[in-house]
């Protein structure tokens, strides 16, 4: 009979314990790029490569040391592999005012094609989100590689939390974006 009691106070104690919620963040653009059939120059992205260890679904910290705590209850909705896709795309397309194709549908053939490769996209130690990215900008056509760039910033979190970090971290994506464009005008 006590042991019964001892169980069953052991099983209240667990449940009153408060379960954490799960926090997904979804990295997507405040406007839709508009296309149209006349576009004279269509620029696409190409590949998108994303580090295996930021690829998950888990929000990243930098602990120190090379060490690095993949978050489980605060995610992306989807892996960075597919959003950056989307997300870049409108972006650059707003610097440039032009629509940059996110993905190639049909038989429409790209003058130029961005390739792009995320290194490093998580929180550091610090307290600041940092990225590290390479882009190039190739002819398709002539297969040229017309521009070769990269991209190491860090933008402090305003707050703490996983939210400011998301926060952060569309910055300096905003800001990448901001650099694909400014190489795109000039290729």
């Amino acid at each position: 009979m006590k042991y019964l009691a001892l169980v069953a106070l052991f099983l209240v104690g667990c449940s009153s314990s408060p379960v954490p919620s799960l926090n997904q963040y979804l990295l997507r653009t405040d406007t839709p790029v508009q296309f149209s059939q006349q576009d004279s120059v269509v620029v696409g992205i190409g590949t998108v490569t994303v580090a295996p260890y930021i690829d998950g679904l888990g929000l990243v910290l930098e602990t120190g040391n090379g060490e690095v705590h993949i978050a489980r209850d605060h995610q992306w909705v989807e892996p960075l592999r597919v959003s950056l896709r989307s997300f870049l795309s409108g972006k650059i397309s707003k610097e440039l005012g032009q629509p940059i194709r996110a993905y190639s549908y049909g038989k429409i053939e790209v003058s130029r094609r961005i390739d792009i490769r995320i290194d490093e996209l998580h929180g550091t130690i610090n307290g600041d989100a940092k990225l590290v990215a390479y882009w190039v900008i190739i002819d398709p056509d002539k297969q040229v590689v017309l521009s070769e760039n990269s991209f190491i910033d860090t933008e402090a979190l305003t707050r703490g939390g996983y939210d400011a970090l998301v926060e952060a971290q569309k910055k300096l994506l905003d800001r990448l974006a901001s650099g694909i464009a400014a190489t795109l005008s000039g290729a």
